[in-house]
């Protein structure tokens, strides 16, 4: 075609020609809209508050985090349609709308965090902890390409979320909570009862007799659906998992070697720790005079006490010299014997005493100790690789609409087959098939699935996979009476009994409302009559199951109720026999923690009315199309 145009171009009238069509061709992009690449490129704004913009990409990004998330949190893959069904784009939408409001407020307010305090708590941050429970800058620096961050990036976010965080925390610190729900909570929480009771079952009331054949079809007809056969299916798999593939043992002494010599100075040496205190003074003569009272023989104790501080104040705990933030301290308290206290050193925050309590000098652990983690590890690591390898091999075959017996028997893999299974991985004899690997996920991805479809592979929580496929599908039936008839047999009989039981059930907690001694009915029935005491509406009790514990608090003391025992073809019968207030330390401890529970839930829904109040002073648009494209959905 452009040799053609490049021929037409060598005549006038074919530049004519030429030029009237471009001409039409850029007139139709005009009126389709595609002027909009030039007057709308700049639009990638999802939504504004007060003078926060979010970006398309961060909100793609965010919700792509979120589909991880759901994706780890139900154990398989998680679609775009899937999550907007469930409302997670708004709900991730409406995260950072909060977030915008309150960057917003914090501008405004002119808050701020040091660099100090940020990397203070980094370097305490248990995410980028590593085994020896020190900072580990190698997992930090992983944890940042995981997250798709730079250092700048993140320190910068970590400042926005710590800023966030005092603004709610100034909002919520302590909410006291009013004297009515305390008293309630107070009453439903510590009230503890006493009871009798006795369980009463199929002795008391007598078996049931087998239904003559019209009671038991007309049963079986009731109650048909009950009866129904689920749909099974024939499931063919390979499931391949790291720790299958390759066996630790089967890693070299010398390849264990070079992983510990290379992960020696950051897993294996832990590095010396010193117990440090530090007394801080603003007035450098006040320093000189305590540290002349210290030489003198005053305790570094009795100074701090003096100076009415408490232990936070001073304890720096146990700690490594890169941990300690002024530099001028840290090589203080490092220069220091057990015991010793140090002269006054000028640090940054004021005029300091630095006193060294203990040391725990630096060990590095030995390779033989560390032998079998690491060669578990490395085998954990190869297999990964291996089946990185042999997934794109088995895609590829199956890209060829390749079986997957086929391919198992190319690359000498193993093939498994579920022959039977409904969808809850048991057989048509009832029997729970064992060892399904990724049992929910497979059975529901399978039971989604149809013959002859192309499965994607499942991710197992181990870094492996499993590939599928539906083999044969036995459809749900009806089964005629004579298929199962002994099961319907004993559902009638359960039916009747339960029924019976009921009934005697209603007829003996009437009579003991209405004068009768527990010890009379007992009699008659010939049971133990059994005794609890204090018990409690959220405890768990040996004797009673929990439906009969809520029964004891549904009716007043010196009544009668009853409830199912933890056998579902017996009632357990009680009498309330006493009903108090407890004030013990257990209970007022008790209290206590559901206390700080409401206080919480009473703090998040004041920051939540705040952020509420705050996106309605800055005013909220969201720009759907731009919405729409981010997510990749009309």
């Amino acid at each position: 075609m452009m040799d053609g145009f490049r021929k037409a171009g060598q005549s006038l009238v074919g530049r004519i020609v030429i030029t009237i069509m471009f001409g039409f061709l850029v007139f139709s992009f005009a009126l389709w809209g595609i002027g909009d690449i030039f007057r709308g490129y700049g639009m990638r704004t999802v939504a504004n508050v007060g003078s926060v913009e979010i970006d398309s990409q961060a909100f793609r990004a965010a919700f792509q985090n979120e589909l991880q998330a759901m994706s780890r949190r139900y154990g398989r893959n998680i679609t775009t349609e899937q999550a907007l069904s469930v409302g997670a784009d708004r709900q991730v939408l409406g995260r950072m709308i909060s977030e915008a409001a309150l960057d917003d407020k914090a501008r405004g307010m002119k808050l701020g965090i040091s660099d100090e305090a940020i990397v203070k708590k980094l370097l305490t941050d248990r995410n980028f902890t590593g085994p020896n429970g020190q900072f580990d800058k190698a997992r930090f620096n992983e944890a940042l390409r995981a997250a798709g961050y730079t250092e700048a990036g993140f320190i910068a976010e970590q400042r926005k979320l710590d800023i966030r965080q005092q603004i709610i925390q100034s909002l919520s610190g302590a909410p006291s909570v009013p004297g009515l729900i305390s008293d309630a909570l107070n009453l439903y929480t510590n009230e503890q009862r006493s009871a009798d009771f006795i369980t009463i079952g199929k002795d008391q009331v007598g078996a049931s007799a087998v239904p003559d054949d019209a009671t038991l079809a007309k049963f079986f007809e009731e109650n048909k659906q009950s009866f129904r056969a689920p749909e099974y299916r024939k499931i063919a798999y390979i499931a391949l998992s790291p720790s299958d593939l390759v066996a630790p043992d089967t890693i070299s002494e010398a390849d264990a070697k070079a992983k510990y010599d290379a992960d020696l100075a950051t897993r294996y040496t832990f590095p010396e720790k010193r117990a440090v205190q530090q007394l801080v003074l603003t007035s450098e003569a006040d320093a000189k005079a305590a540290s002349e009272r210290i030489k003198a023989g005053t305790s570094f104790d009795d100074i701090v006490a003096e100076k009415k501080l408490q232990k936070a104040d001073t304890d720096l705990g146990v700690v490594e010299k890169q941990r300690i933030l002024d530099p001028a301290v840290a090589e203080a308290a490092f220069g220091l014997a057990k015991g010793a206290v140090s002269d006054v050193v000028a640090g940054k925050f004021g005029f300091i005493i630095v006193s060294v309590t203990d040391i725990i000098t630096a060990e590095t652990r030995s390779f033989e100790s560390a032998l079998p983690e690491i060669r578990a590890a490395l085998a954990i690591t190869k297999g990964k690789e291996m089946i990185r390898d042999l997934h794109d091999k088995i895609e590829d075959q199956r890209a060829s609409a390749k079986a997957l017996s086929e391919i198992a028997k190319d690359l000498s893999l193993k093939l498994s087959f579920l022959e039977a299974s409904d969808r809850a991985g048991r057989t048509p004899d009832g029997v729970v098939i064992e060892n399904i690997p990724e049992r929910d996920t497979l059975l529901n991805a399978a039971f989604s699935s149809d013959i002859g479809v192309d499965n994607e592979p499942l991710p197992t929580r181990i870094g492996g996979y499993v590939w599928y496929d539906v083999q044969t599908i036995t459809p749900t039936r009806d089964r005629p009476l004579e298929e199962v008839k002994d099961k319907v047999i004993a559902s009638w009989q359960d039916d009747d009994l339960n029924g019976r039981l009921a009934a005697k059930t209603a007829e003996l907690i009437s009579s003991l409302n209405t004068g009768k001694s527990l010890q009379e009915v007992a009699g008659s029935l010939n049971v133990q009559i059994k005794t609890v005491t204090g018990v409690k509406r959220n405890g768990q009790n040996k004797e009673l199951p929990q439906a009969a514990v809520a029964q004891l608090f549904a009716i007043p003391e010196g009544a009668a109720g009853s409830a199912i025992a933890n056998q579902p073809l017996e009632r357990v019968i009680v009498h309330v026999t006493k009903a108090e207030l407890v004030s013990s330390a257990t209970a007022l401890a008790d209290m206590g923690k559901i206390m700080n529970e409401v206080k919480l839930s009473l703090a998040d829904d004041y920051a939540n009315a705040y952020v509420s109040e705050a996106q309605k002073e800055l005013g909220v648009t969201v720009n759907d199309k731009v919405l729409s494209l981010a997510l990749g959905v009309n």
